[in-house]
């Protein structure tokens, strides 16, 4: 994107401001500077006004010019083909240095010549037109003798503009972001035009006006364009080709304001084509926001229209149905200008054409972006505190709109132009760039990660993770609807859901209410898959259960059934039936360490096989073989199973842990107990005597003696150094001493 300071000075004052102060400036907010070029004529080259023009009497191509530069008039041999009396052109005068070439007196074929009359590149100046450089008054009013920079030095700054920076791929759009910056308003230039009475609907005939996806605002214009040297010299200092004089001055309007302007015939049409909305023509077709294929040649008669398309939707139908593309594209995909007054406003005024009254428009409503804001999260994303005032007045300064709505908090409405703000982000990228990053004290970068992770997520983490372990030691996950037959339930003697709270219109009756346990349901499922000839079945589900007050909890339930594996060379074809300690180890992989406790009664439970599982103190669940009566009516094996409440479960925390260098050792201790002696009461025997050495301690064996057993301990001890002989007898000695103390003896 390229801009020039006296185009910029068409929109904003900026008296005062050096051109440095305007870089550094545009550098600051966020349109980087790529290049910058001063155009300055040299000294002693003027205004001049051919005043006669003849024949060089001694060299057919060349002319002696009388030239009135104000102080004087001066002969002057030049060899242009355009030269003319009338004409006011650039005059180097003797002594003058040119890029190439130093003006001294000369004779041309006998005839003294008193300087040089100018084309552009004579002057370091764009080639933009042959021959020598012919004025008009389009540059300012043109006075004879006058510094020639006066009207053509100008300073041209090179802008790398990024894709999503729509709005400044425009003369006025980079002076709307400068009096942002500057703190000065926009100029707003009156003008007239002559208006033909005659008005637009009377010339301008639309067969069909099918849009859907775009605006218009259409005028009529009557006579031929011409161009001037403003638009030919600003164009080529922005390296902008046209193809003619029409062309010119809409790319000229374009470039200065953002708008899309197509010219068109006073005949046309507007249609819809597969998302596309199409100008059509007898000259061609202009597919808004693509591709203009519309051809005008010198028309006397024509219209200009004014358009905007959405930059997402033109980007999406043009990727989808991978059309051609040219500038409009480029434009319109970028963010375009929506106010299309400005465009065309514009364009009547550098066109001096006769316009027919009224005009004729299109337009595609679209729902501003309205954002709730607060100042105070500004400040916290920007990383320092601005005044409410402040900021807001940087907003209405880029064009947003402000309605206060609480203290520190205000409505934010996007302009339509802005297509790239979309939320409180882009909003405070926005303060920031303006009131100056430089202006921000630094600070150590810090970074705080909101903890987002929820009771809810642990939970179906944890869960994840019980399923995973489960399905690793061999067991199949089982999925049941919550549903559950109410007259079973209270068959095997478990709560049902009160009658006030339970299912009014139940699916059938085999699913007539909540379910309060899991058990059953796998147990339906044993029995279809030893139907289907399976012998070694390994299930758990993991869902919800109701009591009857309609409370629900999470819980899992695992069942194993008849073989403990499957058949294989190692147990020669027979393998084992399942036990009551099979599903302890499961289970012990799955949950970690437990201990088990006597249950009292279990409604599916083994009366004698039957027990409560306790983790950190707290009941969380069952383990038990099944009933052989219950065992009979589902007609399958041996069956062991548990259930446990998984929200009395807590998730183990990780933590890692010093290991201990030092060497375990392992001591056996035989002892006699009475067959009515559990081992939980040895356990806790043992366990409050809170040997520090003592890390564990487990049966390994139990022999019948008749009237009492015999039951072998391992117990584990290690310290924090390495242990003598000694300092084990005297931990085993002080078991043995406590054990006898309660009439236990050593076998």
């Amino acid at each position: 994107m390229i801009v020039t300071r006296k185009w910029l000075e068409e929109f904003i004052n900026l008296d005062g401001i050096s051109t440095e102060d305007i870089i550094t400036t545009l550098n600051r907010i966020g349109n980087e500077v790529e290049g910058y070029k001063k155009i300055e004529i040299p000294e002693n080259v003027v205004i001049g006004e051919v005043i006669d023009c003849v024949k060089h009497p001694n060299a057919d191509k060349l002319n002696v010019c009388k030239v009135d530069v104000g102080d004087e008039t001066l002969q002057i041999v030049c060899g242009a083909k355009n030269v003319a009396a009338g004409q006011f052109v650039v005059v180097s005068k003797v002594g003058a240095s040119l890029p190439e070439i130093k003006i001294k007196k000369a004779k041309l074929r006998g005839i003294e010549s008193n300087g040089m009359i100018c084309a552009a590149r004579e002057l370091g100046l764009p080639d933009f037109h042959e021959g020598i450089l012919v004025l008009d008054n389009s540059l300012g009013e043109l006075k004879k003798g006058e510094y020639a920079g006066n009207y053509l030095n100008d300073e041209i700054i090179e802008l790398g503009i990024t894709a999503n920076s729509g709005d400044c791929f425009s003369i006025y759009g980079i002076a709307r972001e400068l009096a942002a910056a500057f703190n000065k308003n926009i100029i707003s230039e009156e003008f007239t035009y002559e208006e033909i009475p005659e008005g637009i609907g009377r010339i301008v005939k639309f067969e069909k006006t099918d849009i859907k996806h775009s605006s218009h605002l259409i005028k009529a214009f009557q006579g031929s364009v011409k161009s001037n040297l403003k638009i030919k010299y600003r164009l080529s200092l922005c390296e902008i080709e046209a193809k003619n004089d029409l062309d010119e001055l809409i790319k000229y309007s374009m470039h200065a304001t953002g708008v899309l302007l197509v010219a068109s015939d006073v005949k046309s049409s507007f249609e819809e084509n597969n998302g596309v909305d199409e100008l059509k023509t007898q000259s061609g077709k202009y597919q808004v926001g693509i591709k203009n294929d519309i051809k005008l040649e010198n028309p006397s008669q024509f219209i200009i229209d004014a358009n905007y398309i959405d930059p997402e939707y033109v980007s999406e139908i043009v990727f989808v149905n991978k059309l051609k593309t040219d500038e409009y594209f480029f434009k319109a995909s970028r963010g375009s200008e929506p106010d299309l007054k400005i465009g065309m406003d514009y364009f009547i005024k550098e066109s001096n054409l006769k316009v027919y009254s009224s005009e004729i428009d299109f337009i595609t409503e679209k729902k501003p972006l309205v954002l709730n804001v607060s100042s105070k999260e500004i400040c916290e994303i920007i990383g320092q505190n601005i005044e409410e005032e402040k900021i807001v007045e940087i907003l209405k300064k880029l064009g947003f709109v402000i309605e206060i709505i609480g203290d520190e908090t205000f409505r934010v409405k996007i302009p339509e132009f802005r297509a790239d703000v979309k939320n409180i982000q882009d909003v405070s990228e926005e303060v920031l760039r303006i009131y100056g990053i430089d202006e921000i004290k630094s600070s150590p970068l810090n970074f705080e990660e909101k903890n987002r992770i929820n009771d809810i997520i642990n939970k179906i983490d944890f869960i994840n993770e019980l399923k995973l372990k489960s399905v690793s030691l061999g067991f199949y996950e089982a999925i049941h609807f919550v549903f559950d037959d109410k007259e079973r339930l209270k068959k095997y003697g478990f709560e049902v859901v009160d009658e006030k709270l339970d299912l009014a219109n139940p699916i059938v009756n085999e699913l007539s209410t909540l379910r309060s346990t899991l058990l059953l349901q796998l147990l339906d499922d044993i029995k279809r898959n030893r139907a289907n000839g399976y012998k070694s079945i390994y299930l758990f589900t993991i869902g919800s259960v109701y009591n009857k007050n309609r409370v629900e909890l999470t819980k899992a339930a695992y069942v194993i059934s008849s073989n403990a594996e499957f058949e294989n060379i190692t147990n020669q074809g027979k393998p084992k039936k399942v036990e009551f300690k099979d599903m302890i180890e499961k289970l012990s992989s799955v949950i970690g360490e437990f201990k088990l406790m006597q249950n009292d009664s279990h409604p599916l439970a083994h009366p004698y096989q039957n027990a409560k599982i306790i983790k950190d103190g707290k009941e969380i669940g069952v383990v038990a073989k099944l009933h052989p009566k219950v065992q009979k009516e589902f007609d399958i094996e041996d069956t062991v199973f548990a259930e446990i409440d998984l929200n009395k479960l807590k998730r183990p925390k990780k933590e890692a842990k010093i290991i201990n260098k030092f060497p375990k050792v392992n001591r056996d201790l035989s002892i006699v107990t009475d067959k009515n002696i559990t081992y939980k009461q040895i356990f806790e025997l043992i366990d409050n005597l809170n040997i520090k050495e003592l890390i564990d301690f487990y049966p390994i064996d139990i022999y019948d003696l008749g009237k009492s057993n015999s039951l072998t301990i391992r117990f584990v001890i290690q310290g924090e150094k390495t242990l003598t002989d000694n300092e084990i007898n005297d931990i085993m000695q002080k078991i043995i001493k406590k054990l006898e103390e309660k009439g236990f003896s050593l076998r």
